[in-house]
């Protein structure tokens, strides 16, 4: 590997301490590195590294579906789910990209459509109260049929990686990175059916915002669009999955262990 752009989250010293090594280490390496400050990189890159926290993953996996090329993150963050590398293996992971010493693995996006638009998400499609102090109701579709209608805050759907993000903090299981599946689930929810609802990859999801409240949809956390009330959205499997550059050091059991601080127990 000759080119690699990196993804910094800025602002914090250390952080930007950890990114200069980085690049220096490629320079020794023979990997000529970029700073990547906008959405879009060059061309002739071979991969994006994102350095920082899980926020900053995310936010360089754009980049890198952009671009089509695989992602990596080194964990300066307190939340490092999908930084698979800590900062004392850099050296390892530079030395494995100047000597292809990695593997890529497919990972399953979801993409929703609002009004002639659309948007990819990695983690999570979420569809929410726009005003704080009223909930809102969603009727949910799966493959064109009626499911349930949900008083809630919102309405998750969430990959596979992203359901140890929002997913889970509304009560939604953990998956295994390797499944495929779209994980449905509702944020504090005036219903006796409460529970996630773990859906075939190739299910497509209609939400419809009812009554009189509007909502708003987030996609990976940030901001996408305003929804009105009488106006559908629609999440389905992505067609371009995101590719994560690994090293196999952590699998998944492994992994959800030490990021849930399970390690002594």
């Amino acid at each position: 590997m000759d080119r690699i752009g990196i993804v910094v989250h800025t602002g914090r010293e250390h952080v930007e301490e950890v990114a200069k090594h980085l690049a220096v280490r490629c320079t020794h390496r023979g990997i000529a590195a970029t700073v990547i400050s906008g959405e879009r990189a060059a061309d002739d890159l071979e991969a994006i590294i994102a350095v920082g926290g899980d926020g900053t993953v995310l936010r360089a996996a754009a980049v890198a579906l952009a671009a089509g090329v695989p992602v990596a993150g080194v964990n300066v963050g307190r939340v490092g789910y999908l930084a698979e590398f800590a900062v004392d293996e850099i050296d390892d992971l530079v030395d494995a990209l100047a000597e292809d010493r990695f593997h890529v693995v497919d990972r399953l996006t979801i993409e929703v459509r609002h009004r002639g638009r659309s948007a990819v998400a990695v983690n999570d499609v979420v569809v929410e109260k726009a005003v704080t102090q009223r909930i809102i109701q969603i009727a949910v579709t799966i493959n064109g049929n009626r499911f349930a209608r949900y008083r809630a805050d919102g309405v998750i759907v969430a990959t596979p990686v992203g359901s140890t993000a929002y997913s889970l903090s509304a009560g939604g299981p953990v998956v295994d990175p390797d499944v495929a599946a779209l994980v449905l689930t509702p944020v504090a929810p005036h219903s006796l059916l409460s529970r996630s609802l773990i859906l075939s990859p190739s299910a497509v999801v209609g939400l419809d915002v009812e009554l009189d409240r509007p909502a708003q949809i987030n996609v990976d956390g940030r901001g996408f669009a305003g929804v009105e009330p009488g106006e559908h959205v629609e999440v389905r499997r992505g067609d371009q999955p995101i590719r994560f550059l690994t090293l196999g050091r952590h699998p998944f059991p492994q992994a959800v262990r030490h990021q849930f601080g399970l390690d002594h127990a």
